[in-house]
């Protein structure tokens, strides 16, 4: 394996199969919809953000009329968390919250892989941004009722596939209308939905409670509309879905990536001596992140031997992995979870709510710890033997899943000594306010 040697496609194991010649007719087949759903989500997410961090912005102006592509990017992979949660909220309130995990050697993607129910075949990969790229997330996003759309074919030969994932979430919802009346409404379990800790600033929507067939109908519209639109108007949703109001609308993810494709969402960054603005396919705005890494090609013996790098990879799939742990947690614990304690440095009772930790945690880590050490790999040039014409080959985070290790350790203790090994190769990980000291204020988790 060299870092120029693409790497074979591996077709993706669907957590449940699923018919899609065949209606949805009873709970438990709605409920592996949903999982499948989530599974499909999953998948996006690394690929939208390991474009987000190769932008290299650094020592450049920042300024840029438009939204620009790094928020795009942001914005749009935070909206596919967003749909994670509302397709999670939806399997809490049918009954099947125990169902579903995030933290799942199963659930997660590896990379490169075929993404779930396409065809044609569409091919996921984690890459720099580039217009090439771009047209990827662009068949992702795109609706099957354009003219010229590739669309995902359901046949009998091939039961795996729809005619897209807006027309998968609409089979999910003529499910719930025919089982709607089979769902006991009363016990939808709302404690244990996800409503709060949500905030994206590149973005709409919000966690909606699922308490009765039209809130079914508002989360999975939420879905459909900001990824491919209504089935008439793919251009703009409502960036609030329950109460649509004429002037509060935001671009589709697919019309997004149009527009970072035609370059009115640019970088936002310029050479003020030459007088142009960079393109996404120019070398100077993009880091030359390899595509689709793999932690195992930086271990002792692996074709791309790094230690420090391995490190720092394995430090960001622990984090990674930890957070969907936190997720989890989360989606398991009550609202109504309070504890009295003692203020911290006072005599003072206080009631703690562990719920409002937990989504504390979870927004602490994607902010001052997962984009640190993504940045910090993205900016690693890997110096290799033999060296290939162009740029010198930058490191990257791999999304892997990572085993936490049996023992008395909590997940947190052995997060800590993953940062430590990774701050003797990068110090400025440490530091009164770096990743390494955010690491130590997570909260705990049992390893088992």
């Amino acid at each position: 394996m060299t870092t120029t040697e693409v790497r074979a496609v591996q077709p993706t194991v669907p957590v449940c199969a699923l018919d899609p010649t065949k209606e949805i007719d009873n709970l438990d087949d709605l409920a592996k919809h949903l999982k499948v759903a989530a599974q499909v989500e999953m998948s996006t997410i690394p690929p939208y953000l390991y474009s987000a961090y190769s932008i290299r912005t650094r020592g450049y102006s920042q300024w840029a009329p438009q939204q620009g592509a790094l928020r795009t990017l942001i914005g749009v992979a935070i909206e596919e968390m967003l749909h994670l949660c509302l397709v999670r909220n939806m399997m809490i309130a049918i009954g099947y919250g125990a169902d579903i995990d995030f933290y799942d050697r199963a659930f997660l993607p590896e990379f490169p892989s075929r993404m779930l129910h396409r065809t044609p075949p569409l091919d996921l990969h984690l890459r720099r941004l580039s217009t090439e790229h771009v047209d990827t997330f662009i068949e992702i996003e795109k609706p099957d009722k354009l003219e010229e759309a590739d669309v995902f074919r359901a046949q009998p030969d091939d039961l795996e596939q729809y005619t897209s994932l807006g027309a998968f979430y609409r089979k999910i919802e003529r499910g719930f209308t025919r089982l709607q009346n089979q769902i006991n409404w009363l016990e939808t379990n709302v404690e244990y939905q996800y409503r709060r800790g949500f905030w994206n600033q590149f973005g709409a929507g919000h966690p909606i409670l699922i308490k009765n067939f039209k809130d079914v109908q508002a989360a999975l519209r939420t879905i459909i509309e900001q990824g491919e639109g209504s089935e008439n108007h793919h251009t703009t949703a409502p960036t609030d879905p329950e109460n649509p109001r004429p002037g509060y609308e935001e671009f589709t993810h697919y019309e997004k990536f149009l527009r970072i494709k035609k370059h009115i969402e640019g970088i936002g960054a310029g050479n003020a001596e030459e007088g142009y603005d960079f393109t996404i396919d120019d070398p100077h705005a993009v880091w030359p992140v390899i595509d689709d890494p793999r932690i195992a090609d930086f271990a002792p013996g692996g074709p791309l031997e790094n230690q420090s790098v391995h490190a720092l990879m394995q430090l960001f799939n622990a984090a990674y992995c930890y957070l969907l742990c936190i997720l989890d947690k989360l989606f398991n614990t009550p609202t109504n979870d309070l504890r009295w304690g003692k203020l911290p440095g006072t005599e003072r009772d206080v009631l703690y709510s562990r719920r409002y930790g937990l989504e504390r945690n979870s927004i602490a880590i994607m902010q001052g710890v997962l984009y640190p050490i993504a940045d910090r790999l993205v900016r690693t040039p890997l110096h290799t033997e033999s060296r290939q014409p162009g740029p010198i080959p930058h490191a990257g985070p791999s999304f892997e899943y990572y085993e936490f290790p049996s023992g008395r350790q909590t997940k947190k203790q052995h997060l800590v000594e993953l940062c430590e090994q990774a701050v003797k190769h990068f110090p400025e990980l440490g530091g009164d306010d770096g990743v390494q000291r955010q690491i130590n204020l997570l909260m705990d988790l049992e390893l088992r």
